[in-house]
């Protein structure tokens, strides 16, 4: 028989042992009896042939004369095809072949090596009566002649890569990291991604998941890449990650130790990250590239007010560049000349920061420079209002001024007469230009793609201080076409990342906004695991700002449709966490959020069978929430078998939470404290590293990190004081996940026969 990889020979080896007659060192050295060689070796050599890319079947034949047969895939759609195919094979005809996977008993030994190589893709089946066996035996032959002689069936249902790259950010988004992982790969697989690009969608994979730190002490990939030319989505990666980890616990120290500690941690080990801005506003990065200019031995005057000009004076962190810039600039730098203004507005053409640029043209009028540079920016932003102001001033400009126009000054002005005109849009408003050109089909490139490459460039404090453009982009979405409808929800993770995840403080004026998201899964039916965890992020934004009564009843009917759409056991954690969203904040129509509760109770009654404890206990609570706890007398008894072993209550060691979504931690705490009355459960929602969370982290004999809901500090900080003991991470941050991953660690440890520490 032919070599059998590391891989394979484990498992085989263990499934030919006992209880099964069948030895491997027989099977292996040709040495079993015909029929049996006959059947077991072929199906080993297609298997190990095709390096695990088909189907398998192989018999066990144990002491008490028994025998059957377990048949196993590696994959999912080859699972569905081996139970198929099975079925017609050895059927109601021979055997007793059921078309489901097996249940797998992890205490016996064959079966739990089948499950570690092929998961609950294994099928077993016996024969109907002994005189069956040989037909099974001719018939499995057949079956295995037949899948060799078939033909590689190509792949026509391989995603495109913008539809992989797509659900990647919504992984992303959502802290799915193990989806998140998978679409890497599958990108990197299609041929389209190269060594450079797989380090950047590494890097933005790190960065998505809130691992910032890792990025930032990772020196050997920061300094091979710090030369490439990089995409705006990895400089604001690799540029945050870097002043999270060094600066942001020091900002507001003394200028003189900020710009020293940025000049020895980052400036002189990776200042070619520097040379281009290209545009973008995120927070952090301008913050950076103003300490890079301050760290140098001549600051670039032009280049530091660009910076002051981009930063929104809203924003919390202006002040802080008020004064950095001040301290170090203003005493040589008393007053802004037109020189001044101009090499500004220079430096930030140079930073492909257009909108910063016209604001400083307009400043330097009537130089003839500023004009010609007003129409390079008009041009690049491509925005028909901007051009049509631009166009207004050219055409009042002095005559000597208009004489000295280039072919190109004048190429562009024939260009921005042709731009459709659009209303109500300006500069610093692409939201709204690129959602009225989806709408309207205005567009020649890929849309998704566009807008991947622009919101890095957006400021959302821009959006928050002019809220008619949130107005209007909601109406805008509202009212789209059938094919634009589908665009917007490919757009659905970038909408919840800029309106949701970056807004610190949320404002009424967002309330339209953030109703035409959830109202954009409605429409759309089933959605994906991930983008119902955003919808609960923006259900809970939404019920934050206090609606009124019809957005409220509108917005929680949708939610409805939602739940209506996603009827599934694998969503009633999410529809347990909504129901708490909308418990824990006033109701303006308490009908509308009861009738969506009563959904939910339906949800748990259709999977009763598998509702977790933690589930049960979280339905509890939210059915005194709502005040229908008699309700839960209908539901059906899980059958469950008493276990005096596997009592929790006896668990009387110290349950540490940590959780920014203070309210989940709140209530995880209350159902614990009565579940586990001898525990002691402390709660933690530090936003950075602080004594008492690493005090908590170090001695909790559970410790539960809500990763989800939580800042890289507090992770890192937490992580180090575990040292090498487990840190449950628990997939949603709701009280039902806090809860099942403390449940499961309980389970586990009783399984080891090690319950807890007893205090």
């Amino acid at each position: 028989m032919q070599a059998i990889p590391p891989v394979e020979h484990a498992w085989l080896e263990t499934f030919f042992s006992a209880p099964n007659t069948i030895d491997w060192n027989d099977v292996s050295r040709d040495e079993l009896a015909s029929p049996w060689l006959e059947q077991i070796q072929p199906w080993i050599g297609n298997f190990v042939e095709k390096d695990g890319d088909a189907p398998i079947v192989l018999p066990v034949l144990r002491g008490d004369g028994e025998t059957f047969w377990y048949a196993a895939a590696l994959n999912d759609s080859d699972a569905v095809a081996l139970s198929a195919e099975l079925q017609a094979a050895v059927g109601a005809s021979y055997s007793n072949f059921v078309a489901q996977p097996l249940e797998i008993d992890r205490s016996d030994p064959i079966e739990s090596a089948l499950y570690d190589r092929f998961g609950r893709r294994v099928f077993r089946f016996a024969a109907t009566s002994r005189d069956r066996q040989p037909q099974i035996l001719i018939a499995l032959s057949q079956y295995l002649g037949a899948l060799r002689r078939r033909p590689p069936i190509p792949d026509r249902n391989r995603q495109p890569f913008g539809q992989l790259r797509g659900d990647f950010d919504r992984a992303l988004l959502a802290g799915n990291e193990a989806t998140a992982t998978v679409l890497l790969e599958a990108m990197c697989a299609t041929g389209r991604v190269n060594a450079e690009q797989r380090q950047f969608l590494e890097i933005r994979l790190l960065s998505g998941l809130g691992r910032q730190e890792e990025i930032a002490r990772n020196f050997t990939l920061l300094r091979a890449i710090a030369e490439l030319p990089l995409p705006p989505q990895t400089i604001v990666d690799i540029v945050d990650a870097l002043y999270r980890t060094h600066i942001t616990d020091i900002e507001d120290d003394d200028p003189t130790s900020v710009v020293s500690a940025f000049k020895e941690r980052i400036a002189d080990a990776f200042g070619p990250l520097f040379k281009e801005r290209k545009g973008i506003r995120h927070p952090n990065v301008l913050k950076a590239f103003l300490l890079f200019e301050l760290c140098s031995m001549k600051p670039n005057a032009a280049r530091c007010e660009g910076i002051l000009v981009a930063y929104p004076t809203s924003s919390p962190g202006s002040p802080l560049l008020q004064r950095w810039w001040q301290h170090f600039a203003a005493p040589s730098t008393p007053q802004t000349s037109s020189g001044d203004t101009l090499e500004a507005a220079r430096q930030a053409m140079a930073d492909e920061d257009y909108e910063v640029g016209i604001k400083l043209c307009m400043q330097a009028l009537p130089n003839p420079w500023a004009y010609s540079a007003l129409l390079r920016c008009a041009a690049e932003l491509g925005d028909p209002t901007v051009g049509s102001e631009i166009l207004t001033l050219i055409n009042a400009a002095d005559e000597q001024v208009r004489s000295l126009f280039t072919d190109r000054d004048r190429s562009r002005i024939e260009n921005l007469k042709n731009l459709k005109p659009s209303e109500a849009v300006s500069a610093g408003q692409s939201w709204l230009f690129w959602a009225r050109n989806v709408s309207s089909g205005a567009y020649e490139s890929s849309p998704i793609a566009l807008l991947k490459d622009c919101v890095v460039r957006w400021n959302i404090e821009d959006y928050l201080s002019d809220l008619a453009t949130c107005k209007g982009l909601a109406e805008v979405i509202s009212n789209a076409p059938i094919a634009a409808e589908h665009i917007f929800r490919d757009a659905y993770p970038y909408l919840v990342e800029f309106f949701v995840s970056r807004v610190e403080r949320p404002v009424r004026g967002l309330v339209p906004l953030y109703s035409i998201l959830i109202k954009l899964i409605a429409w759309n039916g089933a959605a994906s695991a991930d983008e119902l965890a955003l919808t609960a992020d923006v259900l809970e934004a939404f019920v934050s700002l206090g609606p009124t009564r019809e957005d409220y009843v509108e917005t929680v009917s949708d939610l409805g449709e939602i739940l209506q759409a996603n009827r599934a056991a694998m969503h009633v954690d999410w529809a347990l966490n909504s129901a708490e969203i909308l418990a824990l904040q006033s109701s303006p129509e308490e009908e509308v959020r009861l009738r969506f509760f009563t959904s939910v109770i339906d949800l748990v009654r259709a999977n009763v069978h598998r509702v977790t404890e933690a589930q049960r206990l979280v339905l509890r609570m939210l059915a005194q929430d709502y005040a229908c706890l008699a309700v839960l007398d209908t539901l059906p008894v899980r059958e469950e078998v008493v276990d005096g072993e596997n009592d929790c209550s006896k668990f009387a060691g110290l349950v540490g939470i940590y959780t920014l979504t203070e309210s989940a931690g709140q209530r995880a705490k209350q159902v614990l404290e009565k579940v586990l009355p001898l525990a002691r459960i402390e709660l933690n929602a530090d936003h950075a590293a602080t004594d008492r969370l690493r005090h908590l982290a170090a001695n909790s004999d559970i410790f539960v990190f809500a990763w989800r809901s939580s800042k890289h500090q507090a992770y890192y900080c937490a992580k180090e004081a575990r040292g090498q003991r487990d840190m449950q991470l628990p997939p949603g941050k709701g009280c039902a996940s806090i809860l099942d991953s403390v449940f499961k660690e309980l389970a586990h440890r009783q399984k080891r026969g090690s319950p807890g520490a007893q205090r």
